[in-house]
């Protein structure tokens, strides 16, 4: 996987499009949002139900300027898609944080060194990767999430 080629909505893109950036950076999603991004490898099948929580581009404010907590739809979907790969049900640590940057910098136009840096941000730490724990804030979400990759 080294090239993101392009992305279908099937559902949500409204959902994602309509989110306003609010002080918590906690959005809650009002339905189904489901697409699929294709590499040059396979393709990656996203789906995530009603009342899927998110945090858009995770990390402090102070990196707004660098990359925004939102941004415009295909930024949107580059941060849902990393925060759904990141139950560990199809994609590997190393292959998650991989598909964030071919995303961001081949659909939401980030340069290659920019998307390189976010890669190896979200790479230092694999603590928010895999199932979460019961006391943990973003165990609301077992049960809505699937993501699935076919491979060609």
């Amino acid at each position: 996987m080294n090239t993101a080629y392009s992305y279908t909505f099937f559902k949500g893109a409204a959902a994602l499009f309509d989110l306003e950036l609010n002080r918590e950076r906690r959005y809650i999603l009002p339905c189904v949002v489901d697409y699929e991004v294709n590499f040059d490898n396979g393709v990656l099948h996203v789906r995530t139900e009603k009342g899927f929580k998110f945090d858009g581009r995770s990390g402090p404010r102070i990196l707004d300027w660098f990359a925004p907590n939102l941004g415009t739809l295909e930024e949107r979907l580059a941060w849902h898609m990393h925060d759904a790969l990141g139950y560990a049900q199809s994609l590997s640590f190393v292959q998650t944080n991989y598909a964030l940057k071919f995303v961001l910098r081949d659909i939401a136009a980030y340069s290659n060194i920019k998307s390189e840096i976010i890669r190896r941000a979200v790479s230092l730490s694999d603590s928010w990767y895999g199932f979460p724990k019961l006391y943990d804030e973003w165990y609301c979400n077992v049960g809505k999430v699937r993501t699935t990759f076919y491979a060609l």
